[in-house]
């Protein structure tokens, strides 16, 4: 019998090897784990570099500055940049924002609340500037008079018929103690004078709102608000038979043909009002 034929063997398919995908080269060179670590640093840095900027002015006085800051640095930062503008140290500084002291030097701009379009107050004093204005102070107080009152009149102002009027009612009760032939460094205790008279012989107070850089002169009846900005001038002249009180006038608005008066003011503190509203420049 013929052998029975046995089919051949189909030899298995080779298996088509996977074709390779070639990854794109980089010319750059690989990336070190310490260059990797220190990269989230870099951009963080560079965020707040060039981060998010506020908007918003300061007021020194009748001068006004446009400034722009970066939200996320300090107070303290931000005192340091206006030291160097104004010579004021940044540790005499007091900053007011919306009424409100800005206490925390370390804090941001942003948790401070300054806000594009705010505009934050500035109270203090270059030392040379106080230094001159106590020196000119004392050397006018020691001769009597001083640089802060105003020129001679042909007839004492005292005797004038309608300042003679108001001064005839005499000192107001509540009124703070005058201290005569000087002049002594205002307190930045002192937020109001009460015991006052004005030019109709009403009994008023003066009150002085840092925030709003304001003077409030309230009687009864009713309250004026004036800002530091319009007064222009302050005269003064000590009140015959008893210097240690004043005739203030505070001159108003543009030229300060208008002049709100004021009767037996302190004559102690006619200097640091002068300083307070017009600046240490006012004396010098």
């Amino acid at each position: 019998m013929a052998p029975e034929d046995t089919p051949a063997a189909v030899p298995a398919a080779e298996p088509t090897p996977a074709e390779a995908v070639e990854e794109p080269k980089s010319d750059a060179p690989a990336e070190s784990p310490s260059e990797a670590a220190a990269a989230p640093a870099e951009a963080s840095t560079s965020a707040t570099a060039s981060g998010e900027q506020v908007s918003f002015k300061v007021a020194y006085g009748k001068a006004v500055q446009d400034c722009k800051r970066p939200f996320e640095s300090t107070v303290g930062d931000l005192k340091s940049e206006i030291e160097k503008t104004t010579g004021i140290p940044s540790k005499l500084q007091k900053l007011m924002c919306k009424g409100a002291a800005l206490k925390d030097d370390g804090a941001t701009l942003r948790v401070a609340g300054i806000k594009d379009g705010v505009k934050l107050l500035l109270i203090g004093s270059a030392p040379a500037a106080v230094d001159a204005a106590k020196a000119a102070a004392a050397a006018g107080g020691a001769a009597g008079g001083g640089d802060w009152d105003a020129p001679k009149q042909e007839e004492a102002i005292c005797k004038q018929t309608a300042h003679a009027k108001v001064l005839a009612k005499g000192v107001p009760e509540g009124g703070l103690p005058g201290i005569a032939g000087r002049q002594v460094p205002w307190d930045d205790k002192i937020t109001s004078i009460p015991g006052l008279l004005n030019s109709q012989g009403s009994k008023v107070r003066l009150t002085f709102k840092e925030e709003l850089q304001q003077i409030w002169i309230g009687s009864d009846t009713s309250t004026q608000k004036v800002p530091y900005g319009s007064i222009t001038k302050i005269e003064s002249w000590p009140v015959d038979g008893n210097e240690a009180y004043s005739i203030l006038a505070l001159h108003l608005g543009v030229g300060g043909t208008s002049r709100y008066w004021l009767y037996f003011y302190p004559s102690q503190y006619v200097a640091g009002l002068k300083i307070k509203i017009l600046g240490v420049q006012s004396l010098i």
